[in-house]
C-alpha cells in the first residue's frame, strides 16, 4: 500500500517532497476570504493529485495494469463533516471511479490557515448575480463552448476557472480570454477569470511520477467547484464534446484504466453529488455539449468569425513539446488527430495550418514512425466498429454489445436525471452517426 501523510507539510509549507498551490486567486477573484469548506476540498485535491502521481502503476508492454492502494492522512478544518461515514464512503467510490483504485482516508484536525483564509480584500468584488462558472482549460473545446454559450446568453457574465501546471498553458488561457474580451468589448456583461497554478516539489531524483494522471478531472473539478460556490453560481458548466467525454475505449485491447474519466458524463454526475454532500446544498455540474460532435461544437466559431483564435488552442496530449525547432503540437496523438479531422468536417481548414504541428497528417505523402501511427490506427479502428454498428437494424443493442460503456452511463443518467432510456439512445446514435461521417471526409496522406 502507498501511504501519504500530509500532516507534516500542511503546518510546514516550505517542506520538499509535497505539493505547492496558489488559491488565493479563489478568494482574490471575489474580494472575499475562502471559507474552511472550500479550503478543504483545495487540500483534498492537492492531496489526491500527489498521491496519484507518486503511486507508480505496474506496466505490461503498453498497457497500465495496476491496481493500486492507497492511503491518505489528510488534516482538514471541518472535522467532523469529513468523519463523516456518508462523506468518506462517496469520496472513496468517486476517486475508485476516477482511477481505477483503492483509496482510504484518515483525517485529522487542522490548525492552520493559507492567506487565502485569512487576507481580507479592501474592496469586495461580487459578480454579477446572472453569471455561469466555467471550467476553461485554453482548449479548443472550452473555447467553442464559451462562445456558444456568450452568444446564446448575451446578458450572462462568466467566471472562468482552471486549475494549471503548467506556465505556458496559463499563458494560453490568458491570452485566450484578453481576445474574448476584445471581441465582446461593447456588451456590459463580464469574463472574470482566475487561474489556480499548483504543483509537486521536485527534488533532483527524489522520485518517479506516475503518468497516467487519472486523478487530473477529480482535481480540476475541485477547483471549479471552489469557484462557483464563491462566484455563487447556480452551476457549474464544463464544455467537452460528447465523443471525448464518453471517451470509448479505441480497440478492443485497450483497459479502463487507460482512459481517463475526467469529464465523463457519470464523472460529473457523481462529482456533483459528492459537492452536494459537502455543502449542503446541490451543485449541478452540466456539460451542454455531452450529445455533440467537435466538429458540432466548432461551428460557432466560423458563424462568429472567431477562426483565428484556433491557433491560439492547445489539444495536444503532449504539449507543449520540447523539442528544438518543432511545433508545440505532435499532430499524431489521439486529441490532436481529433482537433484536425473537426476543424476539416467544420470547414474551418484555413484556421488549421499543418505548419502548427510537428507531423502534417494532411500532407501529402508525409512518413511517420509505425509506431507514432498507433493512435491513428486504434481511432479509425474504432470508427469502423462504431459504423458496422449503426449499419444495423438493432444499431443500439449493438453499439452498446461493442461498448458497454454506452449501457452504463444510459442507466446512469436516467437514473441520475431521470431521463427517458431511449432519449439517451437516440442523441449518442445521432452523434456518432456524425461522428463515423466526420471521419469519412477526413484527408489523410500517411505512409
Amino acid at each position: 500500500m502507498n501511504c501519504f501523510d500530509f500532516g507534516d507539510f500542511t503546518q510546514s509549507p516550505e517542506l520538499e517532497n509535497r505539493y505547492w498551490v496558489d488559491d488565493s486567486p479563489l478568494s482574490r477573484a471575489f474580494g472575499s476570504v475562502l471559507p474552511p469548506k472550500l479550503a478543504d476540498l483545495v487540500d483534498l485535491a492537492m492531496a489526491v493529485y500527489y498521491a496519484d502521481r507518486r503511486s507508480q502503476r505496474q506496466r505490461n508492454s503498453f498497457e497500465l495494469t495496476g491496481h493500486r492502494e492507497i492511503r491518505v492522512r489528510l488534516p482538514v478544518r471541518e472535522l467532523e463533516l469529513w468523519k463523516s461515514k456518508e462523506i468518506t464512503s462517496s469520496l472513496v467510490d468517486l476517486l475508485a471511479w476516477f482511477t481505477e483504485d483503492t483509496w482510504e482516508f484518515e483525517f485529522s484536525k487542522l490548525n492552520t490557515k493559507r492567506k487565502s483564509e485569512y487576507e481580507e480584500s479592501l474592496f469586495s468584488s461580487p459578480v454579477a448575480e446572472h453569471n455561469v462558472s466555467l471550467l476553461f482549460s485554453g482548449g479548443l473545446d472550452s473555447l467553442a463552448g464559451l462562445c456558444t454559450l456568450m452568444d446564446v446568453d448575451r446578458d450572462c457574465s462568466f467566471v472562468l476557472v482552471s486549475g494549471c501546471t503548467s506556465q505556458r498553458m496559463g499563458q494560453v488561457q490568458r491570452d485566450l480570454i484578453r481576445e474574448l474580451v476584445r471581441y465582446w468589448r461593447d456588451q456590459s456583461r463580464e469574463l472574470r477569470s482566475l487561474v489556480v497554478p499548483f504543483g509537486i516539489r521536485r527534488p533532483m531524483g527524489s522520485f518517479r511520477e506516475e503518468s497516467s494522471q487519472r486523478s487530473r478531472g477529480f482535481v480540476f473539478l475541485l477547483f471549479g467547484a471552489a469557484a462557483a460556490m464563491m462566484a455563487k453560481s447556480k452551476s457549474l458548466y464544463v464544455c467537452e464534446n460528447g465523443v471525448g467525454a464518453a471517451n470509448l475505449p479505441f480497440n478492443e485491447g485497450q483497459l479502463g484504466i487507460d482512459n481517463t474519466r475526467g469529464v465523463h458524463p457519470l464523472s460529473l454526475a457523481r462529482m456533483s453529488d459528492f459537492i452536494g454532500l459537502i455543502l449542503g446544498k446541490p451543485l449541478p455540474i452540466v456539460n451542454p455539449f455531452e450529445f455533440s460532435t467537435k466538429t458540432e461544437m466548432c461551428q460557432v466559431l466560423k458563424k462568429l468569425g472567431l477562426g483565428a483564435l484556433i491557433k491560439m488552442t492547445v489539444s495536444c496530449d503532449s504539449f507543449p513539446l520540447r523539442i528544438p525547432d518543432s511545433p508545440a503540437q505532435c499532430g499524431i496523438c489521439t486529441s490532436c488527430l481529433l482537433r484536425r479531422c473537426s476543424l476539416h468536417a467544420a470547414g474551418l481548414d484555413g484556421d488549421d495550418s499543418g505548419a502548427d504541428y510537428r507531423f502534417d497528417v494532411k500532407k501529402s505523402f508525409v512518413r511517420i514512425n509505425k509506431r507514432d501511427l498507433y493512435p491513428l490506427m486504434a481511432m479509425l479502428d474504432q470508427v469502423d466498429r462504431i459504423h458496422a454498428c449503426l449499419t444495423q437494424e438493432s444499431s443500439w443493442a449493438m453499439l452498446t454489445e461493442t461498448f458497454p460503456e454506452l449501457f452504463e452511463i444510459q442507466h446512469g443518467l436516467s437514473a441520475h436525471r431521470h431521463m427517458a432510456m431511449n432519449d439517451i439512445a437516440q442523441s449518442y446514435l445521432r452523434m456518432y452517426r456524425a461522428y463515423v461521417g466526420e471521419w469519412g471526409v477526413f484527408p489523410l496522406n500517411v505512409s
